[in-house]
């Protein structure tokens, strides 16, 4: 009705998404950018950004401690000045959701979400400066795999040893782009909750902040013994099994809080971590493509994308018909059958089920 379109709008207008086309923050110093780099949302909530508690639910507090901005290109830090507070293109987006379904009232409870409730799920990255790192690292690794005996089958997957000089300087640069990406969710966050309270006087809190596509060092059990891996999570999320002494005191006995949003205008899943994962705590991110973008255009030629969605009842804010069209649900796997294996491989666990009902896209 108009109280979610009036929503819906302020969400929008509040919203920065497009390329370069302004964001949150236009960052002229390089000293703020280094503290977006290290600081990730600690650093937003110290602006103001936020409240302490978002902290505690997010990964890591926050931000990864080994970022470092040094190994950031000028070209990276260029691209990513005036990025800090926008949606992006592509599978990102803003989505205003309704607690459907509720599979476990305890974990639930935990986590903050009843039936019924009114939700928000961001769904972004670290932009054009999370994009120019990987372009100069593929570049780089590139050019030093034969050193160390790599060979790959395709060039986007060029890499060196964690221990070498250029794994280190990578896992440096990745981590400020993780920081950054948290603080440009932390932001979106901050002004979603400013247009909720206005049109709805209510409070958003937040349930989780994840990371998805990142390598981190962690300690993990293989055979038997305890040791420090490198854990790609890529199209992966990770899922923190209830007694981990990385939650805080007010997750531990219930897990930590996975998100998995599906295609657009379909639903999302809440899910939490298990014990015994075998997959060092790590899930899917999402529920995957079976089209590629260019297949899925193709397939919704002469379709009208936006009023497929208006007549399931979502309100859409913001999308090109094309980058519509990318993401139809059609491009996607069906996520209820992606979840059903997650579960049953062992690696999460379903807490409540989310519709849309309305999305803003970049």
């Amino acid at each position: 009705g108009p109280r979610l379109d009036a929503l819906m709008d302020g969400l929008s207008a509040s919203t920065p998404r497009g390329m370069g086309k302004g964001a949150v923050w236009h960052l002229t110093d390089r000293a703020e950018l280094d503290g977006v780099l290290r600081g990730g949302s600690r650093y937003a909530v110290e602006r103001g950004f936020g409240v302490e508690r978002d902290l505690t639910r997010c990964e890591d507090y926050g931000a990864v401690d080994d970022a470092n901005p040094h190994e950031v290109s000028e070209r990276a830090v260029e691209r990513g000045a005036r990025q800090v507070g926008s949606l992006g293109s592509g599978n990102h987006f803003l989505e205003v959701q309704a607690v459907e379904e509720v599979y476990d009232d305890r974990v639930a409870a935990a986590f903050g979400l009843r039936r019924g409730q009114l939700c928000v799920m961001i769904h972004c990255g670290s932009r054009g400066l999370g994009h120019q790192i990987c372009t100069d690292y593929v570049r780089g690794m590139e050019k030093v795999m034969a050193r160390y005996g790599i060979q790959v089958p395709d060039r986007q997957l060029a890499c060196a040893p964690v221990s070498s000089h250029e794994g280190r300087a990578y896992l440096g640069a990745m981590a400020a782009a993780a920081n950054y990406a948290r603080a440009n969710r932390q932001l979106l966050t901050d002004a979603a909750r400013r247009v909720f309270a206005q049109q709805t006087g209510r409070n958003l809190d937040l349930v989780y902040d994840i990371s998805h596509n990142l390598a981190k060092i962690e300690d993990h059990e293989v055979g038997g013994t305890r040791r420090s891996l490198c854990v790609h999570r890529k199209g992966a999320t990770r899922a923190l099994p209830p007694g981990h002494e990385d939650l805080p005191a007010d997750l531990r006995d219930v897990g930590q809080p996975v998100l998995i949003p599906g295609s657009m205008g379909t639903g999302s899943y809440v899910l939490t971590g298990v014990p015994g994962s075998p997959a060092f705590a790590s899930t899917c991110h999402g529920a995957g493509r079976v089209q590629s973008r260019k297949q899925a255009v193709k397939a919704e030629r002469g379709s009208d994308p936006r009023r497929q969605l208006e007549a399931q009842d979502i309100a859409v804010r913001g999308a090109s018909r094309r980058g519509l069209a990318e993401e139809m649900p059609a491009a996607y796997k069906d996520i209820t059958a992606v979840i059903e294996s997650a579960e049953g491989a062992g690696l999460c666990r379903k807490v409540a089920r989310l519709v849309p009902i309305g999305v803003v896209k970049g």
